[in-house]
């Protein structure tokens, strides 16, 4: 073979190295939006336990200021737009804008509708019902004060204690179940 020949062969790509090149590139691929997929989802599970510190302190600065937990009543309709708005307004002076009640994993979930309209305002986080005594709220360390309505992390729907603590429901479910198992 001559010169001339074996320098157009050594100038371009076999099919073999072109298909491995593919494959190698789809796997890297398929490799990246899986972790593209996991860091979303912890990102988003950290912003769900920032909106859930976020409501406790708001709760908390609200029982300082009035001797209560706020008294929002409960509509037969259960977590009505109107019982979401009420939550909203009452705790948006203390620092917690409606953004805050809302799970950013919940919002992908519904196709992010907008929450922000006049009448559709929801709760993601639900809160407990206390009567208004001053120490009810703070009378049970482990007493949840809001908790996630649904598990959309995988673990759980998360809930933030009277003590500021946060778990998510599998976590305390287990926990519970050692302590029975040691007694």
């Amino acid at each position: 073979m001559d010169a001339r020949a074996r320098a157009r062969i050594s100038a371009g790509f076999t099919l073999l190295e072109i298909s491995i090149t593919v494959v190698i590139v789809a796997i890297l691929s398929a490799l990246l939006l899986a972790v593209m997929s996991s860091l979303r989802s912890r990102a988003q599970r950290a912003q769900c336990t920032t909106n859930l510190r976020n409501l406790y302190v708001g709760t908390e600065s609200f029982i300082q200021q009035n001797g209560s937990w706020p008294q929002i009543p409960r509509s037969a309709a259960g977590m009505s737009p109107e019982y979401a708005e009420a939550w909203v307004k009452t705790l948006e002076p203390f620092s917690v804008p409606a953004k805050t009640w809302i799970c950013p994993t919940i919002q992908n979930l519904m196709k992010n509708p907008d929450y922000a309209k006049p009448g559709s305002a929801r709760l993601d986080y639900v809160p407990m019902p206390f009567d208004d005594k001053p120490t009810t709220a703070h009378q049970w360390p482990k007493q949840p004060w809001f908790i996630e309505t649904g598990d959309v992390h995988g673990h759980g729907n998360l809930i933030i204690f009277t003590d500021g603590s946060i778990s998510d429901l599998k976590t305390v479910l287990q926990t519970a179940a050692r302590k029975k198992i040691t007694r």
